[in-house]
């Protein structure tokens, strides 16, 4: 339990102390410190689940809110302090059915309605009217329900005829349609007291709300006037008018409406429920409605401040709601809308652009919705990766936003998108890995830190943290699919831990989440899963723990004669009467005719008839009040024993609770000595194998003493033996030491002969190595000489070779030089030739040159 919510409890415990003394004496100090606790839990967070149904506190808390709610009609300030904490309060489904089914607070907030008349008080009684209503199961015959039904029908009639729509008219209408969906007894009292033809003219403009009421009273030829694409385009529409009025309550009548058109993909009207989501129409319709979104969003964000301001006021604004839904409509319709298209890429793609990190940051109060959204995403697109690896960014925050709250959604809804994006990727990487430890040690490291002798767990869990257990669970076991390296030993740890088979015995035991349990199933499959051990535990649940959680058996009747039909009692009692009356009244007129045709009362007046008979009639009347009366105060009375029963009941769960632990530690004391028992018995037969041992060993020892009595007689002839052995070794020891000294001189005489030998070997050695290297020496001269005398011979051959032909160059030169001699000859004559050419060329010239002179003068 978180230091906020144990803060919170301390509020309830106070305010359980105070309000005792406040029913006393209704004091202004008394008054006060009620008061103050009751604003105190109203300013409480909606998430952390303050008011939890299976803790005892709770019940005394919510009987004693019950009778203040009587008690102060009158009293404005504790009358909206009470207010504001239901509307806390019906935040949560669990605690929301069992303020309406154990504590009955549906009929004095019905009565409160009746009391108050301003527009914004009845806005704030019927918003919460609306709460507790939805997918309540209530009994028509009652007598609140008549009186509730013609106030709403009232309230219908005076604002539907204002322009647009009137947000108290469409409350009213929205309340009617939880109060007679599937409840034949509430439609009749409907029906009774009202036209119904005017009111299904005054409900036209409703849309939504007017179809669903339609179907309820089967106004086919109102119904046939609308088809499933106007339906679909008019939830779009009803969209963005909340979005305008900030009427958040009819988002519920719009999820239930998608998710109807989703049912229906398995029956004959598929087709038309295909054909409607793939039209144009329904296509620019969703593109608006995404718009609408975004500008709604941005709207938020660009005012952080109003709106934080806005959280901080406290419950003295006594006509304010407390908190809005809408971010949780709205993700809720968008998860609807996935649902519907899962193959349309383009919507995904849309949806996509927004980003996870945005989608969380849009979301603030109700992450566990827009986490639910990522999550349908990616299972409706397992093969985006892209998106996926998004998905993994806002992991660590969100982890970080569980640490510091005990948000039971939110925590459920992070572990299936860990599991969703683990298999998405198919693979864990290690900023995922750190994320799933860091979620690891905040849920299992106090089970995991305690030994279960020490019986420190807490048994008597509820049911939403017993859920976030088990999902966690689910998610470790596909993460040890996917990285066993990291997680098997991990899960294989977890799963040996006494609290934690006693939780999976519970999930099972359960059976009502239908998910959660195919999860446990899943868990259940893997190889090292205590089968037994869990098999135990809930064999242990049930035989010792029949009343407990969800498998509480209801009282049943006494046995006696099943013949005996019980008297009518509320409404029907009263019908009985009347049906009587009217039997009587319709009787005694047929007497009187027949009497008068007799001619039996000719003398009494016909008035003085009417009065007697009138009289008979207003004395039925008034004991027909009285029934009424009476049957108010049966209707007190039978709150009044429900909610003892109801605490009756919860001190028994919280008995039982308490004594699971020592039950359990019972069961695992009976376990161990059964096992000792079963020790004891393998010790006292390895005692008797013991004792049959012993006796062999004994007799074994007898056999080894005779033995050893003739084996000790050989040995004394041995020993003489051996003395005479040790005698004759003396001897030849001292022969062996003569002949070691002659030995001895012997191999000194060897050693001086060695030298010598060496010695003469040295010589010999050494000689023969000179001798050795001579004859190297003049070999090698010899081979030196034998080179010489062929490198001259090689070159006298190379001489006598270059003076043959430097004999025939020569002869060649010669020959050439002959031949070069005549060519000069021939060419000094063409030389002079040349030369006499020459100069007669110069004469001519020398004339020319003349005789060119001699013409230019």
């Amino acid at each position: 339990m978180s230091p906020g919510r144990s803060s919170e409890m301390s509020y309830i415990v106070e305010f359980n102390s105070h309000i005792q003394s406040y029913f006393i004496s209704s004091t202004y100090g008394n008054e006060t410190l009620v008061n103050r606790c009751l604003e105190q839990l109203a300013a409480s967070s909606a998430e952390s689940k303050t008011f939890d149904v299976s803790v005892y506190e709770c019940n005394i808390f919510f009987v004693n809110l019950h009778k203040l709610l009587s008690y102060s009609m009158k009293k404005t300030n504790l009358l909206w302090s009470v207010v504001a904490v239901l509307e806390v309060a019906v935040s949560d489904d669990e605690t929301r059915i069992a303020l309406v089914d154990k504590f009955r607070f549906l009929p004095v907030v019905s009565m409160l309605l009746l009391e108050v008349h301003s527009s914004d008080q009845q806005k704030r009684v019927l918003s919460l009217l609306h709460h507790l209503s939805y997918g309540a199961s209530i009994d028509g015959q009652e007598m609140f329900i008549e009186r509730l039904i013609q106030k709403l029908l009232t309230l219908i009639e005076q604002n539907h005829e204002k322009k647009g729509r009137c947000e108290v008219a469409q409350l009213a209408l929205s309340i009617l349609v939880n109060l007679c969906h599937r409840d034949l007894s509430t439609t009749f009292v409907l029906t009774r007291n009202t036209n119904i033809s005017a009111f299904c003219k005054q409900i036209k403009k409703f849309d939504l709300l007017a179809w669903k009421m339609y179907i309820i009273l089967e106004q086919n030829d109102y119904i046939k006037e609308i088809d499933l694409h106007y339906l679909l385009r008019m939830s779009f529409e009803e969209v963005r008018l909340m979005l305008a009025t900030k009427n958040s309550f009819s988002l519920r009548h719009v999820v239930d409406f998608l998710r109807s058109v989703r049912t229906l993909s398995g029956t004959r009207e598929a087709e038309p429920a295909k054909a409607a989501v793939t039209d144009e129409y329904f296509q620019r319709d969703l593109k608006e409605f995404l718009q609408e979104m975004e500008k709604y969003w941005q709207t938020r964000t660009d005012s952080p401040a109003g709106e934080a301001e806005g959280r901080k006021k406290k419950t003295k604004q006594k006509v304010e709601p407390r908190r809005d839904r809408t971010s949780e409509g709205l993700f809720e319709i968008l998860e609807c809308i996935v649902l519907l298209k899962p193959d349309d890429k383009e919507l995904h793609r849309k949806i996509c652009e927004f980003g996870p990190a945005k989608l969380i940051n849009h979301a603030r109060d109700d992450c566990a919705k827009a986490i639910d959204l990522l999550r349908t995403i990616l299972e409706k697109n397992p093969t985006d990766a892209a998106f996926a690896e998004e998905c993994k960014t806002v992991l660590a925050s969100l982890m970080t936003m569980i640490t510091n709250c005990d948000d039971e959604r939110l925590a459920i809804a992070f572990a299936k998108l860990l599991t969703t994006i683990g298999k998405t990727l198919n693979a864990v990487d290690d900023p995922m890995n750190e994320v799933a430890e860091q979620f690891y040690q905040h849920l299992f490291g106090a089970v995991l830190a305690h030994t279960w002798e020490r019986a420190t767990f807490d048994y008597s869990l509820a049911d939403g943290p017993v859920r976030v257990y088990l999902w966690a669970l689910h998610t470790f076991n596909e993460l040890a699919n996917l990285c066993p390296t990291y997680w098997y030993a991990k899960l294989t740890n977890l799963l040996k831990q006494k609290p934690i088979q006693f939780l999976i015995a519970k999930g099972l035991i359960g059976g009502s989440d239908v998910e959660l349990l195919e999860a446990l199933l899943q868990v259940a499959a893997s190889s090292e899963f205590p089968k037994q051990d869990v098999a135990q535990m809930i064999d242990l649940l049930k035989s010792n723990l029949p009343a407990t959680g969800q498998g509480r058996v209801p009282l049943a009747p006494v046995p006696g004669n099943v013949h005996n039909i019980q008297p009518p009692t509320g409404y029907s009692y009263i019908r009985a009467l009347s049906r009587d009356l009217q039997e009587r009244i319709d009787q005694a007129v047929v007497q009187m005719q027949d009497a008068k045709a007799a001619g039996l009362i000719n003398d009494v007046e016909k008035s003085e008839l009417v009065e007697f008979y009138t009289y008979k009639i207003n004395m039925q009347t008034s004991l027909m009040n009285d029934l009424r009366g009476s049957l108010d105060g049966t209707t007190a009375q039978i709150t009044t024993l429900m909610h003892q029963n109801q605490l009756l009941m919860a001190e028994i769960d919280k008995n039982q609770k308490r004594s699971l632990p020592l039950l359990l530690k019972e069961s695992a004391l009976e376990n161990e000595n059964r096992l000792l028992e079963r020790e004891l018995l393998q010790m006292k037969s390895a005692a008797a194998t013991y004792d049959k041992k012993t006796s062999q060993m004994k007799q074994e020892l007898a056999e080894y003493i005779k033995k050893y009595g003739e084996k000790s007689q050989k040995c004394a002839a041995l020993v003489k033996e051996i003395e005479h052995l040790r005698a004759r070794d003396d001897n030849y020891e001292k022969e062996n030491k003569r002949l070691q000294q002659e030995l001895v001189a012997m191999t000194k005489n060897r050693d001086d002969a060695r030298k010598l030998l060496k010695l003469g070997e040295d010589d010999r050695q050494r000689l023969t190595e000179q001798r050795e290297a001579e004859r190297k020496q003049y070999e090698c001269k010899i081979r030196e000489r034998e080179r010489d005398i062929s490198k001259r011979t090689d070159l006298i051959q190379q001489l006598e070779q270059t003076l043959v032909q430097r004999d025939s160059t020569i002869e060649t030169l010669e020959t050439e030089g002959a031949d070069l001699r005549e060519k000069l000859k021939e060419r000094e004559a063409r030389i002079a030739q040349v030369e006499a050419e020459l100069k007669e060329n110069e004469k001519i010239q020398q004339a020319i040159y003349s005789l060119m002179n001699k013409t230019k003068k």
